[in-house]
């Protein structure tokens, strides 16, 4: 078997819950659920923050916001020592070319390393809403022209996908009817659709190997917001996982152990055959024997990122929400000191805080939460992106990606 083509798929917004794979009651996705029979589903997969850069960031290197000071919205990937996922790619002998869908992405956040191609999203090329993201049809053009010129080398890509983001603005539905209707038709139905057409035309999909993931996922009302970025709830930070490799990984199966977006590196790095030159927190998720006591790590900053000038640089203060989880518990502190502990075997939703039933339990998960920060010394004040453009034009696209309510 030659060596297979990796594509990375990000769908913006977009719940396990919503996909037949994941629920069974769910018969909204034919065409991805199609592609995620190939490979191994991964039920209890997490990302390390409820809004897209500081989550993408968390992906492609391997570590925690914590680490790559990426904390905001508008950020940059100071820690340039951290090895990239596209960067391992090319090692493995990979064409990659990266292909975000929205301007936060762009490659003034450090994330275009390790690409030989990167589009930026720019005002204006073909683009909606100002400017500010782009749905799959331009996307889709420049992926084919990349597969037309690369030959016959194997390629690395990422596709993030930003088209679910905005199904809360057809007022003519519930919110979450219009977020299921956009699931089927243009997640399902054109992106993915879309996606296998093209490679068919230029490559194989039998011979293809796909990573296929959310940033995070979406709140619809569950814990009293409608999107996502106020909270670390499982409602927008659990997220779909599946893994397929042709010849590596097992079809139609399932993973019920905790996976992180921060296992995604080292995994892609042993199914490549390659040597991550730095330490990760991260884990290969196909070896049981180091995931033992896992524990996962997030954080949300919504005052920082909803309130004041958006659009100014800014110094990061520190998280205002943190979170750690294990398998059954999850513990969140905010910056006021109040204490939220969950058992989510019992309670999946998070409905009912447990932190004065189970002492000994938040005893332990604050110390372990406590010990992970101690031992991080990186970007606990990290600069956010200083953007050229007016301040009244990525104002207005923030506000167009829902981020600024006026």
């Amino acid at each position: 078997m030659t060596t297979p083509d990796v594509y990375l798929i990000t769908i913006d917004c977009l719940r396990p819950d919503y996909v037949g794979a994941f629920n069974r009651l769910a018969r909204m996705t034919p065409t991805l659920d199609a592609l995620l029979s190939r490979g191994t589903i991964f039920s209890q997969c997490v990302s390390h923050a409820p809004f897209t850069t500081p989550s993408i960031a968390s992906l492609m290197t391997g570590h925690y916001p914590l680490d790559t000071g990426v904390r905001l919205l508008l950020g940059q990937l100071c820690n340039e020592s951290l090895p990239t996922i596209a960067q391992l790619a090319q090692q493995a002998g990979y064409s990659t070319a990266g292909f975000p869908s929205a301007f936060i992405l762009n490659s003034d956040t450090g994330l275009q390393r390790g690409f030989d191609l990167y589009r930026d999203i720019d005002d204006g090329v073909s683009s909606t809403r100002g400017g500010c993201w782009q749905p799959c049809a331009p996307i889709h053009d420049a992926f084919e022209r990349f597969l037309a010129d690369a030959g016959r080398d194997p390629v690395f890509c990422w596709l993030h996908y930003f088209d679910l983001h905005d199904y809360h603005l057809d007022q003519n539905l519930p919110h979450a009817a219009s977020y299921a209707r956009d699931v089927y038709e243009k997640v399902d139905q054109q992106c993915m659709r879309g996606l296998l057409s093209i490679i068919e035309r230029h490559r194989s999909v039998n011979n293809a190997a796909f990573v296929i993931t959310a940033d995070h996922g979406e709140c619809l009302y569950q814990h009293g917001q409608r999107g996502h970025g106020w909270h670390v709830y499982d409602s927008v930070i659990r997220v779909p996982l599946v893994i397929s490799w042709p010849g590596k990984v097992r079809a139609d199966s399932s993973n019920h152990q905790l996976a992180r977006h921060i296992d995604l590196l080292p995994t892609l790095a042993k199914l490549w055959g390659v040597e991550i030159p730095t330490i990760t927190p991260g884990v290969d998720l196909f070896d049981s024997t180091h995931r033992a006591d896992i524990v996962s790590y997030a954080e949300a900053s919504p005052r920082q990122l909803f309130e004041g000038d958006a659009t100014a640089r800014k110094m990061f203060a520190g998280p205002e929400i943190q979170s750690i989880r294990n398998e059954r518990f999850k513990l969140i502190r905010h910056e006021d000191g109040r204490i939220e502990l969950y058992d989510l075997m019992l309670d999946p939703h998070e409905h009912h805080d447990r932190s004065s039933t189970e002492p000994e339990v938040l005893a332990a998960m604050t110390t372990r939460l406590d010990a992970m920060l101690a031992s991080t010394g990186n970007a606990s004040r990290t600069r956010a992106l200083d953007t050229e453009q007016e301040s009244a034009a990525v104002r207005e696209r923030l506000h167009a990606l829902g981020y600024i309510h006026e």
